[in-house]
């Protein structure tokens, strides 16, 4: 399966940054991993949950990552 996202307001901000397409694939597939636990787990109740226990597993299972790009 290939999955294309097109984020065409993004793009000038990765080029200038100079973020490497690794370091991009790795940041949207840990998103993606994670989303997908979370709606697995979830229930029926799940769009009553708010983003930031999401954010916050995000950032915990990919410190390393967000901290490399944020010294960029």
């Amino acid at each position: 399966m290939t999955l294309t996202i097109e984020l065409p307001d993004l793009v000038g901000e990765f080029q200038k940054e100079q973020i490497p397409d690794e370091e991009l694939k790795a940041v949207v597939i840990a998103a993606l991993e994670v989303w997908l636990e979370q709606r697995q787990a979830a229930n029926a109740g799940r769009l009553a949950e708010s983003a930031v226990p999401f954010t916050r597993r995000l950032l915990e299972r990919n410190r390393q990552l967000f901290e490399a790009l944020a010294q960029r």
